[in-house]
Order: structure tokens, then sequence, then C-alpha cells
């Protein structure tokens, strides 16, 4: 019995399986020269430490993408990626979404080492961005970029002032205010302690307790006058348009606090009850960050500018290339799209174009090229194939096909999660009748003491339990799901998929992952597999794509050749060492037709057949769909050609399943549910679906890689994490119970410190003591309630 074959080399540098023997021996083997170079890179610079931080560190570059970086050349354009740039130093941030570990930490921060001139590099992993510092006289940005991509950390690049800052910059007003009530907050309750201990009464301390007291009221000032200052401005807005809102009643609260506080304090009568102010205000406001909080490596409101490339190349009446910015681009300019990159504008292809190939699959949902010949028109959005698009500019990118897409959805608000409506303005009118009751009652008899109580009530039923509730326990299971791979934009999302009824999902990318496995026929006979794969990696044709990657999982190594003449809707043909390769159907590789799939022909013998699997589920996706089906209506709306079997009707019955669909018809289908009084959750992928999503009450873009772009949506989705989808729904509808709860507990305090306000038998102490561990309490039960819901409907069902 022959021994078992050797498991093929390792790389030295990714650890992958290598094709072949190195070529002398001793030599290192290495997967591809992407790997050697790299592996030779680092060796150079004595930076061979980095194989020993952990096994297999290095990142694979048979599949590293080929950036085109050349537009960095020019300054103007590369100077709006830099967050600061001067004659001596340069500050540019760029995304590396290939970060993955430590490892790439540590390789990322020796760049100085690697390339002249760079003074620094700072890494933050979570949200997979690099921040360089370095003289532009002695390096460039152009260069960065290429080294960073041969490293296998390909850049991807975005201007300075993207949603990413603008969203950052909104969020520093309100740490702003955050940590000015925490300081005046901690300062107030240390200021208060004698008053706590009861050391106020003797003489020889009243001085010392009045200079307390009017130290605690300045620095109460900063609390109302600052900190606060955006819940009187709310409430002041609501009451001119008539609307009682949980802020008027935290505005009543603030002014009643305040103004009993430099009563007492000024007339010596007590000793106010400021703590409790700027303890109110602070954990409102740390209540509002968090409820704002979102996971800074994933960004929601990256548009078209955000996609297409910031630099295009004009051409001259002599061929010669220009960069420019894409915004520069006017009707009848020239422009040159390289094969890989996208059309940032309408236009033509301009005549002496040969015939070309252009995917629109991230526009249409289609995932087959179309062929285009020149005076075709091509829409941005396209990307460009095997060739090279010269065009003529019709319509910039400020009015193109693929931007009417995005500002055809409509601009949905996300309102904040407060309580409800009306129990806020059945809240304030009952505390407010309590309030003049009390004056009312004890007026009469004993004005000072009715000033007091009713003061006291104003104070004691302070809605700040009420209004930290919904926040913190939405709040938390919106951390929380980021776990289970759904990342949401806001709070509000949950409440909106708590109620959900109908359910639309996209084929292509969500239910069925891109590129779908296919069957492989070879006949090990023939030593013509490395060439046919060579041959189809010179090709972005989804079938080509396909057939690398079997090849590729058989072991085959490719073979150097040249150029692949493609034959467009027809396939790939090469003459090679005297023998003809061609890579089509059966009639286009001149073979006997043995059924549908795409064959490879050496001088017309078939040597390997592709077939493409029958349609196939994500993992998960089948149990979520039953769950879905059970919970309300649920559709299949696609942009690709109806299958020729019915595996769809299994899953989607009575025509649920529609294909063949347009981005406008897609959001036209949801905007038909919706007026039909559904509430419409849509899963997708892809700009093709942009509308849909957000037409939709709840967005959610399915996602292979959450660090990558993804439309404005309402959340990611893990692409991984599809089955979790019917947990995250069940979790959503039980923050319900966990917010009525709260609700309960912050109704008892009310209960039982409004009876000792309206007796007037309130003490300082007891109030400064009771309102923030209210606060504390009702906290506690929102942040453990979204804790529960989240490990029993989610992480105790194995979603």
């Amino acid at each position: 019995m022959s021994a078992p074959p050797c498991p093929p080399p390792g790389c030295a540098h990714c650890g992958d399986p290598c094709p072949g023997p190195a070529e002398r021996p001793g030599d290192l083997p290495f997967c591809c020269a992407g790997c050697r170079t790299v592996y030779g890179l680092l060796h150079d610079h004595g930076l061979q430490q980095f194989y020993q931080l952990a096994e297999n560190p290095g990142r694979s570059q048979r599949e590293t993408p080929a950036g085109d970086y050349g537009w960095l050349t020019e300054e103007r354009l590369a100077a709006r990626l830099a967050r600061y740039r001067d004659a001596e130093r340069w500050v540019v941030e760029l995304e590396l979404p290939a970060i993955h570990c430590m490892s790439c930490v540590w390789l990322l921060e020796q760049l100085p080492t690697l390339a002249a001139g760079v003074r620094e590099c700072r890494v933050d992993v979570t949200r997979k961005l690099a921040t360089l510092d370095f003289h532009p006289r002695q390096t460039n940005l152009h260069e960065l970029a290429e080294l960073l991509a041969r490293l296998g950390y390909p850049p991807v690049l975005r201007p300075a002032g993207s949603a990413d800052d603008q969203r950052t910059a909104s969020n520093r007003p309100l740490l702003y205010r955050v940590g000015v009530a925490g300081f005046c907050f901690g300062n107030i309750m240390l200021l208060s302690f004698p008053e706590y201990l009861g050391i106020h009464a003797d003489h020889d301390g009243a001085g010392f307790g009045r200079a307390l007291g009017l130290l605690m009221l300045v620095l109460s000032l900063p609390v109302v006058g600052y900190a606060g200052a955006g819940f009187l401005r709310d409430a002041w807005r609501g009451l001119r348009k008539r609307r009682y809102t949980l802020d008027f009643s935290i505005a009543l609260g603030m002014v009643a606090l305040f103004g009993r506080s430099a009563y007492e304090i000024l007339s010596g009568t007590g000793a106010g009850y400021l703590d409790s102010l700027a303890g109110l205000v602070f954990f409102l406001l740390v209540g509002r960050w968090f409820q704002s909080y979102t996971f800074g490596r994933l960004s929601f409101d990256r548009d078209h500018r955000d996609y297409f490339p910031i630099g295009a190349y004009r051409e001259g009446a002599d061929g010669a290339l220009t960069p420019v910015d894409c915004g520069e681009l006017a009707v009848n300019d020239h422009l040159l799209v390289r094969p890989g990159q996208v059309v940032p504008v309408d236009g033509v292809l301009r005549d002496g174009q040969p015939e070309v190939r252009i995917d629109y699959s991230f526009v249409t949902g289609e995932s087959r090229p179309r062929a285009a010949v020149a005076g075709a028109e091509v829409f941005a959005g396209g990307r460009a194939t095997t060739r090279a698009l010269r065009l003529r500019v019709t319509r910039p990118a400020s009015s193109s096909y693929l931007l009417r897409l995005w500002q055809g959805q409509h601009e949905r608000s996300a309102p904040a999660v407060t309580p409800p409506q009306r129990l806020v303005r059945y809240f304030t009118w009952a505390i407010l009748t309590l309030a003049a009751g009390t004056l009312a009652y004890w007026y009469p008899t004993a004005p000072g003491l009715a000033y007091r109580s009713a003061t006291a009530v104003l104070i004691i039923a302070c809605p700040c339990a009420l209004a930290l509730a919904a926040p913190f326990a939405y709040g938390t299971l919106q951390r929380l799901l980021g776990r289970a791979g759904c990342y949401l934009r806001d709070p509000a999302v949950i409440l909106r998929l708590a109620t959900a009824d109908a359910f639309v999902f996209d084929k292509t990318g969500t239910l069925v992952a891109p590129g779908a496995a296919s069957v492989l026929e070879l006949d090990s006979t023939s030593p013509g597999g490395g060439v046919i794969l060579a041959m189809a990696r010179q090709s972005t044709h989804p079938v080509s794509q396909a057939l690398v990657a079997a090849l590729t999982d058989r072991g085959v190594a490719p073979t150097v050749v040249p150029a692949v003449t493609e034959r467009a809707g027809r396939g790939l043909e090469l003459e090679y060492g005297g023998r003809t390769y061609r890579v089509g159907g059966a009639a286009f590789c001149r073979v006997p037709d043995r059924g549908a799939g795409t064959y490879a022909a050496v001088d017309k013998r078939i040597i390997l057949c592709l077939r493409a699997a029958p349609a196939e589920l994500r993992p998960g996706a089948g149990m979520a769909l039953r769950a879905l089906a059970a919970r309300g209506r649920v559709y299949l709306l696609s942009g690709d050609a109806p299958p020729p079997d019915d595996y769809w009707s299994t899953w989607f019955p009575d025509g649920d399943a529609r294909f063949a669909l347009s981005p406008f018809e897609k959001a036209g289908f949801v905007d038909a549910l919706r007026e039909g009084g559904h509430l419409v959750v849509m899963i997708g992928d892809g700009l093709n679906d942009a509308g849909a999503l957000r037409r939709a009450d709840v967005g959610l873009a399915v996602s292979e890689d959450t660090a990558a772009f993804s439309p404005a949506s309402d959340g990611i989705l893990a692409a991984t994490r599809l089955g979790s989808l019917p947990g995250i729904l069940r979790a959503a509808a039980r923050m319900r119970y966990v917010t009525a709860v709260a609700y309960g507990f912050a109704a008892l305090y009310n209960v039982v410190g409004l009876s000792f306000a309206v007796s007037g038998t309130l003490s300082p102490v007891v109030a400064a003591i009771l309102m923030p561990l209210s606060s504390l309490t009702v906290v506690s039960i929102a942040c453990a309630g979204g804790w529960m819901a989240y490990r029993r409907d989610i992480c105790h069902r194995g979603a």
C-alpha cells in the first residue's frame, strides 16, 4: 500500500498551502510572488520578529486586490485625506479593513522602520484605523498607500470631514456637558457631607456652613446654565408648540430644585438640594450619551460619495492622463476608467472603444456583467471589468443615476427612546395638580409650610427615574446585540423591530452567499488545469471567479500565461504552447454539450466542467425564514433573473418571491407594504437595496465584513449571524416588559416620596439620598433587564 501523499508545504509568510515545490533546494516555500515580496521586505528591515508573534500572522497576497493609488500623486487630491498638513508634517487617518489581530497592529506600528519619513503610525484596532504622521518631503501618501497594500492592508481612502468625523464631532458637545455636570456633581456632593452628618447646627460652624452653601450655589450655575440648558430649551420649545414632553417635567424639576435651594441658602434657612440637582442633570446626560453611543468602527451614513473614488483620470486630446477630483468632472470631459474601478459619472463609450463588459451588480442586483459597445450609455456605479473604459461624460456625479437612487429615499426621523407621550402628559398634569393642591391645603394655616411642601412635591416628583429607564434599557440591549453580530444605528430601532410584521429579503448576498459554491468535474489526466486557472484569474466574471475558487481548492497551481482574449458574452480564449485553450459554453469550446455548465477545453477536448450548484441558503437562514413566517409575512425581492426551478416557492409561497426587479421597483414594493399598514423590515445588501432599506421601517444591511462599505441603513447584520434575527426580534419585544418594570419602580418611588412631601415632613437629607438612589436603582433594573433579554432570547437559543 502506497503512503498517503504529503500535504503541500505552508507558505513562509501566510501559512497557506503552496502549489508546488520550492524553486531551489533550501528555499522557503511561498504561495505567491506577493508573499515572497513581503517576506523579503520584512527581513531586509530586521522585522522578522513579526513571524514569532503568532502562528501564520501574515496575510495571503494571492487575493489582495490591486488598488489604484496613482491619483494620490496629485497633491491637491491627496490633501483631501489629510487631517493636518503643513510643509513639514502631514497627518492622515486611513481605514484598513484587513486589520484583524495584534500581529497586524505590531507590523503597522513598524512603518517608521519600513518607510523613510514616517514619524509614527498609531493603530485603533477596534475601528480598524491607522493614523500616519509623516514628512511630505521624504515620502508621500501615494508611496505609503502602495506599501500598505503590499503588506496586505490595502487602505480604504475617504476624505477628511466624512460622515464618521461629523458624527464624532457632533457628540463632543454632549461629552463636554457630561464632564461639566459630573465635575460639579462630585464637588457638590463632597461639600454636602457636613449637612449629611448634621454638623451645621452649632454656632461655630454656622459661618462655615453658609460659605459652603454659597460655594455649592456657584458650582450649580454651570449645571443649570450650561450642562442642563438643553432640557430648558427643549421644554420651552415644547410649550410654544403646546406639546408636553418629558423635558418639560425635567425642566420644571430643575427650576424647582434650583429656586428652592437658592432661597434656602441665601436666606440661611437650609442647605438646599443642589446635590440632587447636579445628580439629576448628570445622570440624565449620561443616559443621553449612552443612548447616542454607537460602535465607532461602523458607519451608517456613508453614501455614493464615500463609495466612489475621490480621484479620476481625465484624458486629454494627446492621450495624457490628469488626475482630477471626481466632483470637477464636467459634461463632455473625456474620462478613463481602469479595470476594476467604479464609474463615477454617467457617460457614453467613445468611438474606437472595443466591446467591453460592465458589472452593474452593485446598482441593479443582476450578477452578470453587461456587454457595451462604442456609443452605448454607461451609468455611474458600474465597474469596469477586463478592459479600460474611455467615456465622454454626459452627466456629472451630482445628477447621475446612482444619485437618483439615493435621493429617492425618504428621510425617516429616528426619535429618541423616551416614555410614551400620553404617560408624560398625564404625569406632568398630575404633578402640577398635586403641587397646587398641596399649596392650597397648607396656605390658610401655615404659609411657609405651604411653599416648602409645594416645591417639595415638584422636587421629589422630578421624573429623572422615568427619563432614564428606556434609554438605559434599550441602550444596553443595543450594545449587547453587537456581540450577536447585529449593530444598530440607535436604540429607537429596537422599538420598531419589536412590532414588525412584514419581512422583505434580498437574495444574492443576503439569503445566498455571493459566489455560491459550484461543482467541478475535472479530468485528472489532463495537465491543462494550471493554464485554465491562469486564464480565469484574468477575468472578473462571477463564473470565472467561481472557477478560480474551485481549481484552487483542488490544489491546482496557476501557469504563467500571456494576456487572455475575452469574447464578450461567450468566454475566454488563449493560444499557448501551440495549443488552443477555451473557457465558456459547449458551443464556444467546440465540444459536445453534456448539460448546462461552463466548460474548459484544450484543442476541442474537455478537461473540466463547472456546473452551478443548486441554490442553497446561508447557514441559519432557513430557520430564520420559518420563524419569521410564523410572526408575519415574508417576501423575496431579487434583481436576478427568475430561476429555472421552483426552489424558492418552498420558502416563499403564494407568489411572495419576485425576480428581475430594479432598485426602484424594490423600493416601490416596500412603500406599498407600508401604505397597507405593515411595519416593514428590509434585509438586503449592496447599494442596489439602498432605496428599499431606507424606505422600510427598519433596514438591515447584511454584510460579509462589517468594516466594509454598507448602505445607509438602520443596522448592519453580520452575514454569519442571519439565523439570530428571530432571537433579536424576540429580545426587542421583551424590552417593553423591562421598561414597564422600571416605570413601575419609578411610580412606587414617587408615591412614597410624594406622601412625605405633601405632609411637609420631607427632610433635605432624605431627599438628597432618595433622588440619586432611585435613579441608580432604575438604571440597574433597566441594564439588568436588557442583559437578561439578550441571554434568554439570543444566547440560550443558540443564535
